[in-house]
Order: C-alpha cells, then structure tokens, then sequence
C-alpha cells in the first residue's frame, strides 16, 4: 500500500485532505449504539481513503460468559453470538457454581447470567451480588422470562449493568454488549425495540402504605385469614389489597408473588 504520508511528487499540489491529521474517534455508543451514517458524522466525514480505514477498522473480540439453567438456551444464545462478527464464547454453563468456576480459570469480558435459576442454591440478587464481588469490573446483563419491572430493579441493584427480558429476542443482545462495555453508562435496557440508558425505578413505589404493610405479611408466611385477624380487618380488604399490589408489580400468580416477596424482604 502506498505511502500516504510521503512528500507530493514535483509539480503536483499538496493535498489538504491527505495532509490533515486524524481526528480522535469516540466510541459509538450513547443513548443508543448509533447508526452507519451518524458514525460517518462522528468520525468528522473524511472523504477518500482515510474514510475507509475508519469504516473498516476491526472490532475487538469480545469474549462472553453464558449461564442459564436450561442447556438449550446457553447452546442458542451461545450459537447465535458466534454467528455475529466480533464475539466468541467461551462458557456456556448451567450451574451458578461451575459458571464462577469457569471464569476463575478463564475470566471473559461480559457474562450473560438468568436471574432465576431455581434448582440452584444461587440465584437472583445474592448470586449476582456475589458475582460482582468476584469481578468487579466485569459487565454483567441479565435476562429473565419473569416479571420484567421487579426482575430490572433488582438486578440494577444487584450491581448488574443492563437487563434483556427473553421474550425482547436475542436481536438486540450484540448492541447491548457493545453498550455496557462502553463503560458510559450505569445500567442499559430495551424501550420501544431500542437498546437505552436507564436506571429502573422501585415497581414498589406505587404501592399504598396498607399494600407493603400486607406483603410484608404474607412474607412472613401468614395467610390472608391470620393477617385479616391480626390487622382488624375483613378477609375481603385483605385481599383486595393483595390483588392491587400485585398487579401494580405485574405479578400473575402467587409464585411471582412469593419470588418477588423473598427478593424484596429478605433482608429486613
């Protein structure tokens, strides 16, 4: 390839555009990873061939960490991450013991960690407290096929930096990597089909003094008759109250209500 920096032969007039000194690229990610024409305007249009070489630079290999109770989804997630330029797996667990294990033995850039593993010992917020203790500065994103708003909160303060429900599709999990390691922004998610930045609410916040007062209740293990009984009120009003509180936190069935319950009193 030739000398782009060598001296114009005699007679021919310098060339501004070969002669001007790179500009600094930013990394193209903000509110969402941008597209082809705005990284062109990024990059200050550069005509010709220094042009081509800022479109056509590499992207490093971003090494990635699966873990999922479900082999299926591990093998798919994992297939479908290698069919994309720029990625490779390297584990591809089912076990929240063996997936710490594997990345002591080979740590990777992101882990992709299902928050509900119930037949393991870990999961939810405790695992991925204890996995951000073990690597600190390792993106973690989460993804569930639970309720979405309680299931975002609580892994944004578990210390994880996005959160993709399953039901979104993987089409937006390359984007999502490329954004958390970005390292812009604390905790990424999905809205209207795009990849955003945003810091989840408490999903608790909605709910009334007599509705938090009921959970906590029934976290305690009391029926709806024995809280009925302890609170001075009909069996009827305490019910009402459970029936608006969970659909406030989107919780279908008492399952989701008793997940939901054990991440959020657990500690009080």
């Amino acid at each position: 390839m030739a000398n782009l920096s060598a001296a114009p032969a005699t007679g021919t007039p310098p060339n501004p555009i070969m002669e001007a000194p790179m500009k600094p690229v930013s990394a193209p990610y903000t509110e969402a990873l941008p597209s082809s024409t705005t990284a062109r305007s990024e990059a200050g249009g550069y005509p010709g061939v220094r042009q081509h070489l800022l479109l056509s630079r590499t992207q490093p290999i971003v090494n990635v960490a699966i873990l999922d109770d479900h082999p299926v989804i591990t093998v798919g997630v994992g297939a479908y991450l290698e069919s994309r330029s720029g990625f490779r797996v390297l584990h591809r667990e089912t076990s929240s013991r063996g997936f710490i294990e594997k990345l002591s033995q080979s740590p990777c850039d992101v882990a992709l960690v299902d928050f509900y593993l119930p037949q393991d010992p870990w999961d939810g917020v405790s695992y991925l407290r204890r996995l951000r203790r073990h690597y600190p500065h390792m993106p973690i994103i989460t993804f569930s096929a639970g309720n979405r708003q309680e299931t975002q909160y609580a892994a944004y303060r578990a210390g994880a930096n996005g959160y993709l429900a399953k039901q979104w599709g993987m089409g937006l999990l390359p984007e999502m990597i490329r954004g958390v390691l970005s390292g812009k922004h604390r905790f990424l998610s999905v809205r209207d089909g795009k990849v955003i930045a945003q810091e989840p609410t408490a999903p608790q916040a909605a709910l009334t003094a007599s509705e938090v007062e009921i959970l906590r209740h029934i976290s305690l293990g009391f029926s709806v008759t024995q809280i009925a009984a302890r609170l001075v009120r009909s069996k009827k009003t305490i019910s009402t109250h459970k029936r608006c509180a969970m659909q406030k936190l989107q919780l279908s069935d008492d399952l989701s209500l008793a997940l939901y319950l054990r991440e959020k009193f657990a500690n009080e």
